[in-house]
């Protein structure tokens, strides 16, 4: 297939009928700016032979324009030996039409079919490697997995077209064929990731197995059960059988009665004893207290003895330590009383000196009042003087004035200069003896040349008159224009002449310097203002009284003076806090003292009162007193301790006793209970035997058998795909250099054009060029630039669009913006490879970099208006 020509008609921004072609063989270019509509041809060519005239997606409706209406695409091909034309249409009035040699041919689902074929049979299509849309230019694998398993088959699909050994090494579509049936089948099974599908054979074998295995372990666990309970009932009768035993019932029971007997008469024994304990108790306990009380009457007679001798001792001290404080206390007021008078004479001083300072304040105010005065004086002075210069400097030109004025004589200088430079000029000859001629009233002397900017007249003597024409009108009215517009400026500030301007504008800048240097000066006297001075001025206070001030003294009289009342005023106090010390720590001393007497008196008083109701009791007949109590207290404990001796341990007795009581009451507990539970499982064996769970087990282990035996005829199968599958793909990767081989071999020529000994390596996986082998080394595709991978795509593409070409199938090359990342010298070497690679192929490049492609050297297309329908 060949295409010779487009017409697009209401697509998109061709709102009009436009054409492209005619579109001849080899390489076609058709270079457009940006937006001209280069990628919608492509597009409108995608759907003409890829989307069915019938179709609303998206995709169909990108191609209407915004004013609405059908969308029509129209493509002359030659094809077979004919020519023929394809026009589709969408949304309103779709249709699909076929032409060959002028008579229609096929139309509707027809013509559909009839372009499917066509585009299958040359193995492109919009993502395979001969259809590339911009933006698509490199071998990348779409990131969809749908878009990439695509291209993949469309990929081996025109491998398999271009190898003509593939059919004898491995089958080739037949192979295909069988592999796709292998992994159709495969896929019932499992899913791509290996595990059960839902819904297939294999994840049903398993459901059952899994759900049989469930009955069959629930069936087990209630025979288990029926089991475990029948055995539980034999046991329990054995043991209900044991403990109901009359022997053993007896046994217990005269058991019970000995223990009940001997515990009592250990009570009885146990009462005597505690009695006997009791009465030692008491007798040790009098004993006891006779002798505390015997002890305390010692010690409080003592204590009434060294109560009286503390008590006189103590009186003593507090007498001459109250005659002490009296003393020191009389010193410490006579000390306060000097502190208060030498205070006195402190503030005296203080006062002086105050006055003393007053004084000299006022003495220096009335200097700073002269002084602000004189700078307040001179800074006013400055200020009027700086006034007086800004209205003076006001009156004359500024700046800006004097350099209009100047450029306007500067202007005027120039026209003139070039109305002299214009302007005819005259030279006196004379003859021997000639009269002198004159011009303007003034004679020519010999030799003289003169310039004439203005018409003039030459007397001749004896002869007349000669008038000679000026400089051009022109010039002369520029002149004049230059002197009116200079007259104009000069009037404006009453200057008679420049010089009388430029005399002003000296005066101004005289003006603003004086009152700069005013300014200068009156900030240096007042940084801060003149309003600020005054303020000053008038806060110094009023004028001292110097007649108040003849008593005193001056200020190291009066220093001295109070530095001498300080001095006597430090000794005093320290002198005074030293007798306050004193009197202190006597009177402390005495109030100590009279608090120990106050003490001593109160312990006295307390010791008499306690031994005033005391026996008078002979030491002798006391310590017999003692003795006879000590006596009968030791004959008691013995007696306690014979009778602990003999009576019988009754914490054992007791033990032993509740050990036959509780033997006694669990075992008619036991039965009790053992008698219940062989009830209710009298009542679980005979429910179980009529449900008839062991014949039910039997059967659901005969079904289980014939699942698992499903279940591994369905692995079995599964494994057998998927090594049927793997053997297939071993032997397609086995055969693989069989389907690069036509590739490689096209594509060494045209990767020399760029590269010398350079190769490409070769994906199993994706059927896509994996690495580029320069010089030995292999570099992956992903790592090289991306103007390095575009190149690589692009000579690719060239050789299967030649290798189809030998096998007879032609199809189109078509390319949207290729070779964008190509620096300057590749893009020749591109062109240079695509002209070489051309021959009977027809390639259509269409792109944007119109000076880039210049170079290309291929005839060129552009969008003319299409003929009527």
């Amino acid at each position: 297939m060949r295409i010779r020509s487009v017409t697009l008609d209401n697509v998109r921004r061709f709102t009009d009928r436009v054409s492209v072609g005619p579109i001849g063989d080899g390489v076609t270019l058709l270079c457009e700016p940006n937006e001209a509509g280069k990628s919608t041809l492509f597009d409108a060519l995608h759907a003409l032979f890829f989307l069915r005239h019938g179709s609303q997606t998206a995709e169909v409706k990108a191609l209407r324009p915004h004013s609405g209406g059908k969308v029509a695409v129209e493509c002359e091909i030659e094809h077979e030996g004919a020519r023929w034309r394809i026009r589709k249409e969408w949304l309103s009035g779709a249709s699909a039409k076929v032409w060959r040699d002028g008579v229609l041919a096929h139309q509707g689902d027809a013509a559909e079919d009839w372009i499917s074929a066509l585009v299958a049979g040359e193995a492109g299509g919009p993502g395979g490697l001969l259809w590339v849309r911009q933006g698509r230019v490199s071998l990348k694998a779409p990131e969809k997995k749908r878009e990439a398993d695509q291209e993949f088959e469309e990929r081996r699909d025109l491998l398999t077209a271009i190898s003509g050994a593939m059919e004898q090494v491995t089958g080739g579509e037949r192979m295909d064929r069988a592999r796709d049936r292998v992994v159709e089948d495969l896929l019932r099974l499992q899913t791509p990731s290996g595990r059960p599908r839902t819904g297939g054979r294999w994840a049903d074998a398993e459901a059952d197995v899994t759900r049989l295995e469930g009955e069959a372990s629930e069936l087990e666990r209630t025979v288990a059960d029926l089991r475990d309970a029948l055995d539980r009932r034999r046991r329990l009768r054995s043991e209900l059988a044991s403990l109901e035993e009359p022997e053993a019932v007896e046994q217990r029971r005269s058991d019970l009665a000995e223990a009940e007997r001997a515990l009592r008469e250990a009570e009885g024994l146990a009462g005597e004893v505690s009695a006997a304990e009791t009465r030692a108790k008491l007798a040790r306990q009098t004993a006891e207290n006779a002798k505390a009380e015997a002890a305390r009457n010692a010690r409080l007679r003592k204590e009434a003895g060294d109560a009286a001798q503390a008590h006189a001792e103590a009186e003593a001290e507090n007498e001459r330590l109250a005659a002490a404080s009296a003393d020191a206390a009389s010193v410490h007021r006579a000390a306060r009383d000097r502190v208060a008078t030498l205070k006195a004479g402190r503030a005296e001083a203080e006062a002086i000196l105050r006055r003393v300072a007053h004084r000299e304040a006022a003495e220096r105010a009335e200097t700073e009042r002269a002084r602000l005065s004189d700078i307040i004086g001179r800074a006013e002075e400055a200020e009027r003087e700086r006034i007086a210069a800004r209205a003076a400097a006001k009156k004359g030109p500024d700046k800006a004035t004097v350099d209009r004025i100047e450029k306007l004589v500067s202007a005027l200088a120039a026209k003139e200069a070039l109305r002299e430079a214009a302007a005819p000029r005259v030279t006196a000859r004379y003859q021997s003896g000639a009269p002198h001629m004159t011009m303007g009233g003034e004679p020519l002397a010999e030799g003289e040349t003169r310039a004439v900017p203005d018409d003039g007249r030459i007397t001749v003597p004896g002869i007349g008159t000669l008038d000679i024409a000026g400089a051009e009108e022109s010039r002369a009215a520029d002149v004049a224009e230059a002197r009116e517009a200079l007259d104009e400026a000069l009037a404006e500030g009453g200057w008679d002449d420049p010089a009388a301007l430029h005399e002003a504008g000296r005066a101004r800048a005289a003006a603003e310097r004086a009152a700069e240097l005013a300014e200068q000066r009156r900030d240096a006297l007042a940084p801060e203002g003149i309003d600020a001075l005054r303020e000053r001025l008038a806060g110094l206070g009023e004028v001292r009284d110097a007649a108040a001030d003849e008593a005193l003294p001056d200020r190291d009289t009066a220093e001295a003076a109070l530095e001498k009342s300080v001095e006597a005023l430090g000794r005093a106090e320290a002198a005074e806090i030293r007798a306050s010390e004193m009197a202190q720590t006597a009177a402390l001393r005495a109030t100590k003292a009279a608090a120990a007497e106050e003490n001593a008196r109160t312990r006295l008083t307390m010791a008499r009162a306690d031994i005033s109701d005391l026996p008078d009791v002979e030491p002798v007949e006391q310590a017999g007193r003692l003795s006879v109590l000590e006596t009968e207290a030791a004959e008691a404990e013995a007696v306690h301790v014979r009778l602990a001796e003999a009576a019988p341990d009754i914490d054992q007795l007791r033990a032993h006793h509740a050990r036959l009581k509780g033997v006694a009451d669990n075992a008619a507990t036991e039965a009790a209970r053992t008698r219940t539970e062989i009830a209710g499982l009298d009542a679980r064996i005979e429910l179980r035997g009529e449900e008839g769970v062991e014949e039910a087990l039997e059967e659901i282990r005969g079904r289980l058998a014939a699942a698992h035996d499903t279940l591994e005829r369905v692995v079995f199968e599964k494994d057998m795909l998927v090594r049927l599958r793997d053997a297939l793909d071993t032997a397609q990767k086995a055969a693989r250099k069989t389907y690069f081989a036509p590739v490689a071999r096209e594509l060494g020529p045209l990767l020399a054009e760029l590269w010398d000994d350079a190769e490409l390596t070769w994906s199993d996986d994706t059927l896509l060029p994996s690495a580029l082998v320069r010089k030995g080394t292999s570099e992956p595709i992903d790592v090289l630039s991306g103007g390095t991978q575009e190149q690589i795509a692009f000579l690719v593409r060239l050789a299967f669009a030649r290798l189809l070409a030998k096998a007879g199938r032609h199809a189109p090359l078509i390319l949207d913006d290729a070779l964008v990342y190509s620096d300057d010298d590749r893009i020749e070497k591109m062109f240079d490879a695509l002209h070489g690679a051309a021959g009977d192929l027809q390639i259509l490049v269409l792109s944007c970099r119109q000076r880039a492609f210049r170079d290309l050297g291929a005839p060129t297309l552009s969008f003319q208006p299409g003929e009527g329908a």
